[in-house]
């Protein structure tokens, strides 16, 4: 399994995992509603805050929205759909708007078509591959947290005072908390 990791929503800043060149401070997973953050001292790089898994977190407070039950689903069940939350996607026909999820079964989180094949297979509905039907624009290409608009996105920083209202969603890490690039060379 790779890593996870994000930046900082305040100052942008990589959350370097313990392992990595660049190990980040204490940083805080942020919680809204005025609940305090998870403290983790020493990231390592697994996406777990205080022992508090960022993917589940996710979905935990996205479920109600989602009409999502979360208590109704097992632990590894909550991490998946947090997953698909954060970085799943969904292809969306240019001409219908019928959404189509290929590969992965992401109807758990958002209504779509389902294409259990790879995208080098023909989807009898639509006449062709997926990978052809993308390249022609066919199909596009739509975050699943996009196509939702999760109201509760992922807040990162190393100010445990930040406040999860003030900020914006922390973007990916490029670097996922550990490749990072070599002294001297273009990051």
């Amino acid at each position: 399994m790779g890593f996870f990791s994000w930046k900082t929503a305040d100052t942008n800043e990589s959350i370097g995992n313990i392992y990595s060149v660049k190990p980040a401070p204490t940083v805080y997973m942020l919680a809204p509603n005025g609940r305090p953050p998870y403290e983790e001292p020493a990231y390592e790089g697994y996406g777990k805050f205080a022992n508090k898994d960022a993917h589940e977190f996710l979905l935990e407070m996205n479920a109600e929205d989602l009409g999502i039950d979360f208590y109704n689903l097992s632990h590894e069940e909550r991490r998946l759909a947090g997953i698909a939350l954060a970085v799943g996607n969904v292809y969306v026909h240019a001409e219908t708007g019928e959404r189509w999820h290929i590969f992965h079964d992401y109807r758990h989180i958002l209504d779509a078509k389902y294409f259990r094949g790879n995208f080098a297979e023909v989807v009898p509905e639509l006449g062709d591959t997926p990978n052809n039907l993308v390249e022609r624009g066919v199909l596009l290409r739509r975050d699943i947290k996009d196509e939702l608009g999760i109201r509760f996105p992922l807040k990162f920083s190393f100010n445990r005072k930040a406040v999860y209202e003030d900020l914006s969603a922390s973007e990916d890490c490029p670097y996922q908390g550990f490749f990072f690039p070599e002294e001297g060379e273009d990051e």
